[in-house]
């Protein structure tokens, strides 16, 4: 699984060869731009950019830009000017001088500090412990790297994180605390796959594969191993390349597979001539190569590879010093020279201290306690997290579905709205329709009265007039004829339209109440108020509609409700028309033959078509006829 991992990562970064080979051309293009534009501090970028590109390809390259970017730099103290102190420690670093790579990342350090950087800060941390780890001082060692680690905490830097989290693997490892070097290991893989760095990606697969081996894992960690040599040989890496081939040493060696030992050796000797003779991945592959040697009964050769070691041991050694004291012992032991080997293995003694080895273990251990608590702590938060956007996205699919079902009411109640107003306005254009209908037939009506029958009935009379007198009832006849003719003129002068342009509406309804026709028995009043409006102000359609009611309504009151007592108010406000009438006869609006005539039938067509609320009631033993008008004046 973990092959598939690192297959996976290599895959999807091999891809980048020719990426960067453009990058190289692309930071040559950007220092040639800087220095045209004369700009000390984009120049200084663009030799910090070629330093990075060679950091760990050529050391000295690397460092022959990076020295030349600190020199041109102009702003100080920046950002810029941390990481080329971090590029020119880690330089030295892989030269070998380890005094000098602590000079400068311990003043990246500070300065980081200072200007709050804090990724910046992580990256000199863990510089500072690597260089420890190669002093072996673990013990200082781990106090960069927990900083390192708090310091990244929380963040998405993965680069950053994979280096430390492969420089504790590594660490571990050397403890002989293989199981807990390899969890680091894996989360180093993880990171370095996230960050999609290069170099990170072949350092954090080169330490899980040694780990790998520690365990007897060799089948996972010489897969792992292989695929960092050939990456590292086309990315024309040969640090990582030597790196992995040491260890590959190692592990073809512990299985005795004396073949591979010996093509592999030839393979490293050659990238070695390619590296510093100081670098710390040439002083880890004479490790391995004196080891070897030992092995197979080589002793003179082994003894001189580790007394050029012993002779560089200021530079930084993968193996304890206690025990390169031990090796030399048993080389010399080999060599049956047994005074030299007992100096030796007194000289392991003295170096070993076990109380300092035990406190060592314990920070160690609490490190791995410390480490795996804040993960479950991320961890719960990260779950805390998808659990808050859980709620989030149902919340926001709640709020949704709020939305589209109050549209959807929306949507119902206006189209409910719109079928009303639509069925309205067809009621109010058949009302309309009808009461046209109804005024068409009362005018011809009118007409048919006035021109045909009332002028029938004058030539009726002025034919009797000119007959001779014969009695005293042809004078009868001739008043009774008469009284028929002024009868039905004044039924068609009642049938045809009032002409509103000319008077009021409270004009034409109290002079068709003084000519009205009641019996004697019949007291018949009116009265007209207005307020804040003026009567010529209400609208013709209405004025007209409003008459037309009030003659039906005084035709059924006078027919129907024996009333001796009828009373008739029209009042106008500047918002309401209202017309009242009032009369102490028996009730006949609601169940007789008269309430459901067509006489009310017009009435509520009437009203009906000039939007008006028309209601009757009884109050006080009398019968209240009521309409009421809004209109806008």
């Amino acid at each position: 699984m973990k092959n598939l991992l690192l297959l996976f990562c290599l895959f999807t970064t091999c891809t980048l060869l020719h990426a960067q080979e453009a990058d190289l051309a692309e930071y040559q293009k950007e220092l040639a731009r800087a220095e045209k534009l004369k700009d000390r501090d984009s120049i200084a970028a663009a030799y910090c950019h070629l330093g990075e590109y060679y950091t760990r390809r050529s050391a000295d390259s690397a460092l022959y830009y990076s020295e030349k970017a600190l020199a041109t730099l102009k702003t100080k103290p920046s950002s810029l000017h941390i990481t080329l102190l971090n590029d020119i420690g880690d330089a030295y670093f892989s030269s070998g001088d380890l005094d000098k790579a602590f000079s400068y990342f311990s003043m990246a350090r500070h300065e980081a500090s200072e200007l709050k950087d804090t990724v910046l800060w992580a990256n000199a941390n863990t510089n500072l412990g690597v260089v420890y780890r190669q002093r072996e001082n673990p013990d200082s060692a781990l106090i960069y790297y927990n900083e390192a680690l708090h310091l990244l905490e929380g963040r998405e830097n993965y680069s950053e994180l994979a280096q430390v989290l492969s420089s504790i693997a590594i660490l571990y490892a050397n403890r002989s605390r293989s199981d807990e070097g390899i969890l680091y290991g894996k989360r180093a893989v993880e990171a370095a796959a996230k960050s999609k760095d290069m170099d990170m990606i072949l350092y954090a697969n080169y330490a899980c594969g040694s780990i790998y081996f520690q365990q007897r894992r060799h089948d996972e960690g010489i897969g792992m191993l292989r695929a960092v040599v050939e990456e590292g040989t086309r990315q024309q890496m040969p640090l990582y390349v030597l790196k992995g081939y040491t260890t590959m040493l190692e592990m073809f060696k512990a299985l005795g597979k004396r073949d591979s030992v010996d093509f592999y050796m030839k393979k490293a000797e050659a990238v070695v001539r390619q590296l510093p003779e100081d670098s710390q991945e040439v002083l880890g592959f004479l490790e391995e190569q004196f080891l070897i040697y030992m092995e197979q009964g080589r002793y003179r050769e082994s003894l001189d590879i580790q007394m050029k070691l012993l002779k560089r041991r200021e530079r930084g050694m993968y193996m304890p010093v206690d025990k390169l004291y031990l090796m030399i012992a048993r080389n010399y032991r080999g060599l049956k020279e047994p005074e030299n080997a007992m100096y030796y293995y007194d000289m392991a003694y003295r170096t070993c201290d076990s109380l300092y080895s035990e406190r060592v273990t314990k920070e160690l251990s609490d490190m791995t306690v410390k480490y795996d608590t804040k993960e479950k702590e991320l961890e719960i938060v990260r779950l805390n997290q998808v659990q808050l956007e859980q709620k989030a996205q149902t919340m926001r699919w709640l709020v949704a579905t709020i939305v589209v079902v109050f549209v959807f009411l929306l949507f119902l109640l206006y189209y409910m709205f719109r079928r009303k107003r639509v069925k309205k306005e067809e009621e109010l254009k058949l009302a309309r329709s009808y009461i046209e209908g109804l005024e068409r037939e009362r005018t011809r009506l009118a007409k048919d009265l006035h021109d045909g029958v009332c002028n029938d009935l004058l030539g009726i009379g002025m034919q009797m007039q000119c007959m001779p007198p014969t009695d005293e009832s042809k004078q009868e006849l001739l008043g009774l004829l008469e009284q028929v003719r002024t009868d039905v003129r004044c039924i068609s002068h009642e049938l045809m339209p009032p002409k509103f342009q000319y008077t009021t509406l409270a004009e034409t309804i109290e002079a068709y109440v003084e000519r009205l026709a009641v019996p004697s028995s019949v007291q018949l009043a009116f009265s007209g108020e207005n307020e804040g409006a003026e009567w010529h102000q209400v609208p013709e359609q209405v004025a007209y509609e409003v008459y037309r009611i009030l003659q039906e309504l005084l035709s059924n009151v006078l027919k129907h409700s024996g009333a001796t007592e009828v009373y008739v108010s029209l009042s106008l406000t500047e918002k309401l028309l209202t017309l009242q009438i009032t009369d102490n006869g028996k009730s006949y609006s609601d169940g007789s033959a008269a309430g459901n005539g067509i006489g009310l039938t017009t009435i509520r067509e009437r009203v009906k078509a000039i939007g008006g609320v028309f209601t009757t009631d009884i109050q006080n033993g009398e019968q209240l006829f009521k309409l009421e008008i809004l209109l806008s004046i």
